[in-house]
């Protein structure tokens, strides 16, 4: 017998906590949570520079952040690893359920932009490489890792990610967004995302939408100070 489905409603935490408990795609907009696999490094390095080099606690970025419905976008001012300023921007939500008294995190969903390629490796230039949108996600620990994350818009499937790896955190997926997963994402309403657990029990986590298509088009402008 196959275990039954469950579904998880959410509410939206809406504190300035909020932006600052999820993952942040790039490094360096990762100096407060553990990143994935493949920006370990990154982050440390983004993590030393964060920290203190004379005795005198450096205060952290400032992150500008817009509400759009359901959905935040923000920036951070950095430094790109050259030594040059950088701006990283996202769009982010966190789906949480009551566990007593407190909100529990059971799903980030975190857009962003794709590193740009250099010319050389991009057949069109870098162009087409440079408007490409990934998508991380983050659920709790004792997941069925083979299983992965599944992302449904309007009761359709949309992305299918596999699971990179899992800390303290939690664990994490990754996987970028094509034109056709975007236009189904930013024209619905409400999502889903299908996740088993170690025990076969299959979780249906319900977060919104609204507001994403709005977060996205700021996402893809360049970023003002």
């Amino acid at each position: 017998m196959s275990p039954a489905n469950k579904t998880l409603s959410f509410k939206i935490l809406t504190s300035a906590a909020f932006l600052s408990s999820a993952l942040l795609a790039f490094p360096t907009m990762a100096q407060q949570q553990p990143a994935p696999a493949a920006n370990t490094a990154a982050s440390s390095d983004a993590a030393q520079g964060a920290a203190p080099q004379t005795g005198e606690q450096q205060p952290a970025p400032q992150a500008r952040v817009q509400k759009f419905d359901d959905w935040y976008y923000r920036c951070i001012d950095g430094k790109a690893a050259d030594g040059s300023a950088a701006t990283s921007c996202e769009v982010a939500q966190i789906a949480t359920v009551k566990q007593g008294d407190q909100d529990v995190n059971i799903l980030t969903l975190a857009v962003a932009k794709a590193p740009s390629a250099p010319p050389s490796t991009s057949p069109k230039g870098g162009k087409q490489l440079a408007n490409e949108l990934i998508l991380t996600t983050l659920v709790p620990l004792n997941m069925y890792l083979p299983a992965g994350i599944g992302i449904d818009a309007s009761d359709k499937p949309v992305v299918q990610l596999a699971y990179r790896n899992c800390n303290q955190a939690g664990c994490w997926a990754q996987q970028k967004l094509d034109t056709k997963m975007v236009a189904a994402l930013a024209k619905a309403t409400d999502g889903i995302g299908h996740v088993q657990m170690m025990n076969g029990q299959k979780v249906n986590i319900k977060f919104s939408l609204k507001g994403l298509a709005a977060a996205l088009e700021a996402l893809q402008k360049p970023a003002s100070k």
